[in-house]
């Protein structure tokens, strides 16, 4: 059976030393469904198939408050982001790449495509293409706040 060990899909993640002011982690879960509820256990691997949570959870250790801050989310190869999981509780602008994070844009993101016959039209690029997710908080992060940002993705 093939399985994904999502330790090293996590490796790239910024790390923040230990004297920073804003610290990171990220946390993985799969995602089953047990006697018809879903269920939420920590993980560190995956098998095709499987859906698999991201949480990323910052925390501001300084005495004021920070702003500024762009998260972002990988999406692993051989896996595809599951439209409509990307959440969180603070007001943030939610943006997207299909370009391994060169550029980031709002849903939908739409393409122009030309057939063989000339023809152009737009099409919406599936959120199974997305590379990568980024959220920008409205505001900052308070002195001892808090803030997670999950989102799903299917092992392929």
């Amino acid at each position: 059976m093939n399985r994904i060990i999502l330790g090293a899909l996590l490796f790239w993640t910024t790390t923040l030393w230990a004297e920073s002011p804003l610290s990171s982690k990220m946390e993985t879960y799969l995602v089953a469904e047990k006697n018809g509820q879903e269920v939420v256990t920590v993980t560190d691997e995956a098998s095709p198939g499987d859906v698999v949570e991201y949480r990323l959870i910052y925390t501001n250790n300084a005495e004021q408050p920070l702003s500024g801050l762009e998260i972002t989310g990988p999406i692993p190869a051989n896996t595809a982001y599951l439209k409509d999981s990307a959440a969180t509780d603070v007001d943030a602008a939610f943006m997207v790449s299909i370009d391994d994070g060169s550029s980031f844009e709002a849903e939908p993101v739409t393409r122009t495509l030309t057939g063989p016959d000339g023809q152009t039209q737009n099409v919406i690029v599936p959120p199974s293409d997305y590379t990568q997710l980024r959220w920008v908080p409205e505001n900052g992060i308070q002195p001892g706040q808090v803030l997670e940002y999950r989102y799903r993705v299917k092992v392929q």
